[in-house]
């Protein structure tokens, strides 16, 4: 992982770790959002249903606390329940006021079905048996007695209505299957099963020995609005990702881009000037820094390299063109003299027997012989002829005439004012001054034959006659020139 990582270049890792940002960061308020929205939609749902439930608690209390099952059965009751719409189960249950008896009773709406399940084998029995009693007490009543006789009418109506609802209860009781279990411990007064989509609603009842009322609603509507809520944010969470995209794309393009550009720029070979048209230059953060402050390093490069130029184009002790700047010079100063029909000339002049002035004289001495000789050299050279300091006392002279005869002119007049600068020299014997050797080589070519001159080779060929010349010149006694034509080097 973290080889890969470190492979990734510098708009690859903005790309991904701001794309990873924005993911997490979008991801994140995302979910929130939806759970916020989820809870306040089941907030709302319960809301209604407890609204609905709301209207029985104090009903519900009073009948509770007197055990009063027949005011809790009325059909009513259970039609207030069905009228609801949603309601699959209501359990009422409490302790009673009076006597502290269990007191449940449970309705399932939907089929109209209520019944106690709080009976015990007893009740029956004892609902039974009062039945019994009451309608024995009425067969032996007096006929004639119609107060006593309506009160236990009366009464035995409501004992034949207790044991209808007590046998009923006992028979749903046994054949009733519940589907739910209340919940334990809320910590609000409603619980959404998100698994059935069923919602439970506990409200507590205000009697002394207190109670509640569970009711269970069919929350299959939830469902739909948990479906498309979770949509409506998926669609919203991928348009902010998409607009995320983008404002990472233009982030890497507005700072991995430039850089970029610079570093490609730093592998060429650029100008500072080559930087004028970045329109980086102009911006005022870190990157517009950045170019300005690279911009600013070329220029010093630049002229640090200028100087360096200048410096290895010039012999340090006489001021002429260095070696280094012959070999640059050559071949262009060829090119352009030879376009014009120019007779272009290479002279090598060498100092006579310079060693041996450096043992006579030293070699301080010989340097400001040196710079005598060169002095006089150019002094007698044209603005389109070159001299340089080859190396050691020897030095090389490009010229341009007209015709051969102006070279030799040229050659025998560098020759003479070395010679007439007298300047002492007992180890070159028959003079005893310093003189020097010149051997010249000269070319001329026709247009038709230039475009096909090979100016390397005529450069290389150009030297090498001379060279040839200046060493004949010391064989055959120095202080002297000679001159050769160069063969002309045509493919």
């Amino acid at each position: 992982m973290i080889t890969l990582v470190r492979k990734l270049t510098v708009s690859q890792t903005l790309f991904l770790t701001h794309l990873l940002l924005a993911a997490v960061t979008i991801s994140g308020m995302s979910i929130a959002r939806y759970e916020s929205e989820w809870e306040r939609q089941v907030y709302f749902s319960a809301t209604l249903a407890k609204q609905a439930l709301q209207a029985h608690v104090e009903s519900f209390s009073q009948s509770v606390g007197n055990a009063s099952y027949a005011s809790m059965t009325l059909p009513s009751v259970n039609n207030h329940f069905a009228l609801m719409g949603n309601v699959m189960f209501v359990e009422v249950s409490g302790v009673s006021d009076i006597g502290h008896k269990s007191v449940i009773v449970r309705y399932v709406p939907r089929t109209a079905t209520v019944w106690r399940a709080d009976l015990r084998q007893a009740d029956l029995y004892k609902s039974v048996s009062k039945v019994n009693k009451l309608e024995y007490l009425l067969n032996q009543l007096d006929t004639q007695d119609t107060l006593q006789s309506r009160k236990l009418e009366y009464l035995l109506e409501k004992a034949r209505a207790d044991h209808h609802l007590v046998k009923s209860s006992s028979q749903i009781s046994s054949q009733f299957v519940l589907d739910w279990h209340k919940p334990n411990q809320l910590e609000t007064d409603y619980l959404l099963d998100s698994h059935q989509y069923i919602l439970h609603i506990v409200l507590p009842l205000n009697n002394k020995q207190g109670g509640s009322i569970w009711a269970v609603f069919d929350a299959k509507e939830l469902k739909e609005v948990q479906v498309n809520l979770a949509k409506t944010i998926i669609r919203e969470a991928c348009i902010a990702i998409i607009l995320a995209l983008v404002v990472v794309f233009w982030t890497v393009y507005w700072i991995a881009q430039p850089l970029k550009k610079l570093a490609t720029s730093m592998t060429t070979s650029l100008n500072y000037r080559d930087l004028d048209g970045y329109p980086e230059l102009q911006r005022g953060d870190e990157i517009g820094q950045l170019t300005r402050a690279y911009r600013a390093l070329l220029l010093k490069i630049d002229q640090q390299f200028d100087s360096l130029r200048a410096k290895s184009n010039a012999d340090s002790l006489t001021g002429l063109g260095s070696r280094y700047k012959y070999t640059n010079t050559v071949i262009p100063y060829l090119q352009r003299h030879l376009a014009t029909d120019r007779v272009v000339g290479l002279m090598i002049c060498d100092i006579d027997n310079f060693k041996a002035y450096n043992d006579i004289y030293g070699h301080m001495e010989g340097d400001k012989a040196l710079i005598k000789v060169a002095t006089q050299l150019e002094s007698k050279l044209t603005n389109v002829d070159l001299a340089f300091r080859y190396g050691g006392e020897e030095f090389v002279i490009l010229c341009c005439r007209r015709n051969i005869e102006e070279l030799e002119h040229v050659g025998e007049m560098l020759r003479r004012s070395v010679e007439t600068t007298t300047i002492e020299h007992k180890g070159n014997a028959q003079h005893d001054v310093v003189t020097v050797s010149i051997g010249g080589s000269f070319t001329q070519v026709n247009r038709a034959q230039y475009i096909n001159v090979e100016f390397e080779r005529l450069a290389e060929s150009l030297f090498k006659s001379a060279d040839q010349m200046m060493y004949q010149c010391k064989s055959s006694g120095r202080n002297r020139i000679k001159w050769t034509e160069s063969p002309e080097l045509i493919l």
